[in-house]
C-alpha cells in the first residue's frame, strides 16, 4: 500500500484502523510495522503513532546516493554474467513498461520497471541483494511520487532504459553501471528540485563522482618509469 502511493508522505497510521482494513490482528500488524520501520518505509517514535516519512530533502539525497552506489556496483558485477534468456526477460519487461505508459497505468509501469532493473542485478549474491532491496524499497516510494506527477517524461525514461538494455546486451558492466547511476541521479535531482529547489544534492553528486572516477580510486595510476 505504501509503495502503491495509498498514503501521502507524512501520513499518520492507525494500527486499529489498519488491522480492520487488512483483516489481521494487532500482533502481526505490529510485527509488519516493525519490519517496515527497519526498511525505512515508516517512522516509529516512542509514544507516537507510526507515520510515513516526510519528504525530507536530506533523506532523499542520502537514499538516492545510496541506491546509486549499490545499484552501480550490482550492475558492474552482474551484467557481464547475464545470459541471452536474462536479456530477453529484460526486453520483455521494457515492452510491458512501454505499454503501461501508453495506458497511463502507473501500477503496471512500476511493476515492469522493477522487473527490468532487477534483471541487471541477478548475479550479485544474497548479501548485496539484501542491501540493495532495503534501499530500493524506500527509493520506489520516491519514484512513484515523481511518476504520478509526471515530473519525468515517459519518453525520457524510455530512452534511458533502451540505453541500459543495450549495455546489458553487450555485457558491458561498467557502462551499464554508469547509465543506471546517471538515471537514478537525474530522478533524485528532479525530485529534490520539486521538494526544495534551493537544496544542493551534494550526496548524489558525490556518489556520481565516485562512479565516474572509480577506476582511478580503486587502482591508482603508477608513475611511468623512464
Amino acid at each position: 500500500m505504501i509503495l502503491r502511493g495509498s498514503f501521502e508522505p507524512g501520513t499518520t497510521l492507525s494500527q486499529t484502523g489498519l488491522a480492520k482494513q487488512l483483516c489481521v490482528g494487532l500482533t502481526p500488524l505490529r510485527e509488519a510495522l516493525r519490519m517496515l520501520q527497519q526498511e525505512g518505509l515508516i517512522v516509529a517514535e516512542p509514544n507516537k503513532r507510526p507515520r510515513l516519512p516526510n519528504f525530507d530533502p536530506d533523506g532523499i539525497d542520502t537514499n538516492f546516493a545510496e541506491v546509486i552506489l549499490l545499484a552501480s556496483l550490482a550492475a558492474a558485477v552482474s551484467v557481464p554474467k547475464l545470459t541471452e534468456e536474462d536479456i530477453s526477460v529484460m526486453r520483455s519487461a521494457l515492452k510491458e513498461a512501454d505499454l503501461a505508459a501508453e495506458r497511463g497505468d502507473l501500477d503496471g509501469w512500476m511493476a515492469a520497471d522493477e522487473r527490468f532493473h532487477s534483471g541487471s542485478f541477478l548475479y550479485v549474491g544474497p548479501q548485496l541483494n539484501r542491501l540493495l532491496k532495503r534501499a530500493y524499497d524506500e527509493h520506489q516510494f520516491y519514484v512513484r511520487f515523481m511518476r504520478s506527477r509526471e515530473d519525468v517524461p515517459w519518453s525520457k525514461v524510455h530512452g534511458d532504459h533502451e540505453s541500459i538494455l543495450d549495455a546489458c546486451a553487450a555485457r558491458e558492466g561498467d557502462l551499464a553501471a554508469r547509465l543506471i547511476a546517471r538515471q537514478i541521479a537525474s530522478h533524485g535531482i528532479t525530485l529534490l528540485a520539486h521538494v526544495m529547489p534551493e537544496k544542493d544534492p551534494r550526496m548524489i553528486r558525490a556518489a556520481m563522482q565516485l562512479i565516474v572516477h572509480k577506476p582511478d580510486l580503486v587502482f591508482p595510476r603508477r608513475a611511468t618509469r623512464a
